[in-house]
């Protein structure tokens, strides 16, 4: 009979293997994030394990986030794209479900958000105004270049004209990557991560996270994240300088990780979640990805209406005019205290 317990330390490899070695599971799944997200953003983890005697058959990674003003959610999985349940059986899905919404209630949460890349076979309530963009690799980066377009291929050109060059690695270029990256989300009106956090996302995934750095001469114009799960690589968090955004820094960036994964024998290349129909939006898609349409599901406890915090959200407005302003030290000081209240 299949039991849901709380994640305990010696269910660790049979976590693991259970994400490995299931084809829904994405890189939300990893245990690893149990541990950065709680040391990072302070949020307190509460995982699922659905087990049929001895063997895990499903899992939910959840984490409970409080806010500065005491209100609660249930996120699964914050700072990520991706998240949810993964069950061998729709009956295992119901059971974990199940778990979740007594928990979100026995927390007093407001909501249980599931950040799902499909709707699952239970009814819940949905956001709908997310997608990902997924390019199909090919085995050399010569036959994915030449699918592009020519206005694309110009752009790539222009920054190697530009004499734009990248360098990837590890902590050691963390320094330059947040420069870049907590300047232009000063400049979005957004809070910043703070740089602990991707320090700790680089020693958790000390096999597959890396940094990227564009620059030009010594230097740094942009920067990125990138994570390797199974046949894919992602870079959930990536910018460039305003000021150079003339020589295309942005495709010099993509270009790179895209070719050297084709050349790595990666089948995918996940270019990370936008709003549809937004910049970073149109900028993906011309890459000659589909768009993915993400299904964020709720159960809602407290609230009365799915929630909507982002930037998207026309209340926050005035308060991303203002962040715009800030000086930037003030803003790195500040933005990693404030951004934990909205996952």
């Amino acid at each position: 009979m299949v039991r849901v317990v709380a994640y305990a330390h010696e269910l660790e490899d049979s976590w693991a293997e259970y994400v490995q070695n299931t084809e829904s599971s994405n890189i939300s799944h990893r245990l690893e994030w149990r541990y950065v997200i709680s040391e990072s953003l302070g949020h307190r983890p509460r995982y699922l394990v659905a087990l049929d005697d001895s063997k895990v058959v499903g899992i939910l990674p959840l984490f409970v986030v409080t806010t500065w003003w005491r209100a609660k959610y249930i996120v699964s999985v914050p700072w990520l794209d991706y998240g949810g349940v993964v069950a061998d059986s729709d009956d295992v899905e119901i059971l974990l479900l199940d778990e979740a919404r007594r928990i979100t209630e026995e927390e007093g949460a407001k909501f249980l958000e599931l950040r799902s890349v499909s709707a699952g076979s239970v009814k819940m309530e949905e956001r709908l105004d997310k997608a990902s963009f997924i390019l199909k690799l090919t085995d050399n980066s010569e036959d994915l270049w030449k699918s592009f377009n020519a206005k694309l291929r110009n752009q790539i050109r222009k920054a190697q004209k530009s004499q734009l060059y990248t360098e990837i690695g590890g902590v050691e270029l963390l320094d330059g990557f947040y420069d870049v990256f907590s300047r232009n989300m000063r400049d979005l009106g957004t809070p910043v991560w703070g740089k602990d956090f991707f320090r700790r996302i680089l020693s958790a995934f000390p096999q597959s996270a890396e940094i990227i750095q564009v620059k030009k001469d010594e230097d740094v114009v942009a920067g990125g994240l990138i994570l390797s799960f199974k046949k894919s690589q992602y870079v959930p968090s990536a910018s460039s300088l305003r000021s150079f955004i003339n020589l295309c820094p942005n495709h010099a960036l993509y270009w790179s990780v895209i070719a050297r994964a084709c050349e790595s024998r990666f089948d995918y290349f996940d270019f990370g979640r936008s709003s549809w129909d937004s910049g970073t939006f149109n900028f993906k898609k011309q890459w000659g990805a589909e768009p993915t349409q993400l299904v964020w599901q709720y159960h809602l406890n407290k609230a009365t209406e799915v929630p909507l915090i982002s930037p998207d959200n026309r209340k926050y407005r005035t308060v991303i005019g203002l962040w715009k302003k800030l000086p930037l030290g003030l803003a790195n000081y500040l933005g990693p205290k404030l951004i934990r209240s909205f996952p």
